[in-house]
């Protein structure tokens, strides 16, 4: 059981969109460790349909993995990921350090959900650094927590809406996000630091792309402000020279 509770963590990874290493090859396991502890890391309702895991040719995959989205913030989930590719190391392995080579999240749907300023990703971050949105702490007979090594991760081609209160329903861009050498120089992160390192860059793209719409909407309301004035001045123009010609005759 030991590797079972800490496998559970590391495969949170991939609950934000970005990771997992896997010791065992039973998929239907690794499917109701997510569906079970998922929801402890960052408060939401969590679902998994398949996992492929090969030690022997070190490769994994994660297929529809849809990660809901947290309380006050409507819509079916805040990420959906249709396949999660894994390039994983059997023989870097100890019961204190775990190392993935790469995490490929290709063409995630990601749906941004804005309430004001605040959205349902930045309410994720926030469940990930309480206590409502953590796993529960591991027994004592468990031993330490193993630190983790992330060697490259990418985050591409995600197909991304805003559902605003403010700005409506539409379309933004975020870019692809690649990450190396997560935990190389501190010889392993925590399963709770290599979340925030991996979620803070997803968080920050989806802020950035937040504040230019409102910009883009600042700028057409000045734009049509601007018009309605031209108007203005353009009729109460012609409307005073046509009282200038009545009071002359």
């Amino acid at each position: 059981m030991k590797a079972i509770g800490w496998l559970i963590g590391i495969l949170f990874l991939v609950v934000v969109g970005i990771g997992v290493y896997v010791v065992m090859n039973s998929g239907s396991l690794i499917k109701t460790a997510v569906e079970t502890y998922g929801p402890r890391y960052l408060g939401v309702d969590v679902r998994l349909g398949s996992a492929e895991i090969s030690l022997t040719e070190g490769t994994g995959e994660l297929k529809g993995l849809v990660i809901g989205n947290p309380e006050g913030f409507d819509g079916p989930h805040a990420f959906s990921l249709g396949r999660v590719k894994l390039g994983l190391d059997p023989l870097g392995q100890s019961e204190t350090l775990i190392r993935l080579r790469t995490i490929e999240v290709d063409a995630a749907d990601l749906a941004l959900v804005a309430k004001g300023t605040r959205t349902n990703l930045q309410a994720l971050m926030a469940n990930l650094s309480s206590d409502s949105g953590a796993a529960e702490p591991a027994e004592a007979s468990e031993g330490p927590e193993p630190k983790i090594v992330i060697e490259n991760f990418e985050f591409t081609n995600a197909r991304t809406s805003l559902d605003s209160d403010v700005l409506g329903q539409r379309a933004v861009d975020i870019p692809d996000i690649r990450l190396t050498g997560i935990g190389e120089k501190s010889q392993g992160v925590t399963i709770r630091e290599a979340l925030k390192q991996l979620l803070s860059p997803i968080v920050k793209a989806s802020t950035e792309a937040l504040a230019r719409q409102n910009l883009n909407v600042d700028e057409l309301k000045s734009k049509a402000e601007e018009r309605v004035d031209k108007e203005l001045k353009e009729r109460l123009g012609t409307d005073l020279e046509g009282v200038k010609g009545l009071l002359n005759r």
